[in-house]
Formats: structure tokens, C-alpha cells, sequence
């Protein structure tokens, strides 16, 4: 996850708030859904992008998932 430095929206739907993360959508997707969230792009995209509001409501998710993949590497 890193900062975005071009002025693009965040992709979930009805938000026009300007975007500052980008996630895979392939890893986020399912802490997107749980946290009731609908993104606006199509589904070719590789990479969602989240205003600061948006990437705190499935910061958590994130995180707990991170911690799952570590322990498979061991």
C-alpha cells in the first residue's frame, strides 16, 4: 500500500472524496465486502483506490489477513 500522487476519486461507489491508498483488489476484496462497501471500477482493475475514510474501515481487516499469511510462511 502506498500513497498515490495523482488526483484521482476513491473508488467506492457515491464517494468523491479524493484518493490517498491504493490496495490489490485481489487481497482486499473480501475486506471491502465485509465492510459493506461496492467499488466503481471495472474488473479489469488490479489496484482499488481509497480516500483515507474509506482504507480506515478495512485497515483492521487488512491487518488480521497480513498476520494469516505470515504464519503460512513458516
Amino acid at each position: 500500500m502506498r500513497e498515490i500522487p495523482t488526483n484521482k476519486n476513491c473508488d467506492v461507489e457515491g464517494c468523491s472524496k479524493e484518493s490517498k491508498k491504493t490496495v490489490s483488489r485481489e487481497k482486499a476484496g473480501a475486506a471491502i465486502k465485509e465492510a459493506g462497501l461496492n467499488l466503481s471500477v471495472k474488473d479489469k482493475v488490479t489496484k482499488a483506490h481509497l480516500c483515507v475514510d474509506h482504507y480506515r474501515k478495512i485497515k483492521k481487516k487488512l491487518k488480521k489477513d497480513r498476520e494469516i499469511e505470515r504464519l503460512r510462511w513458516s
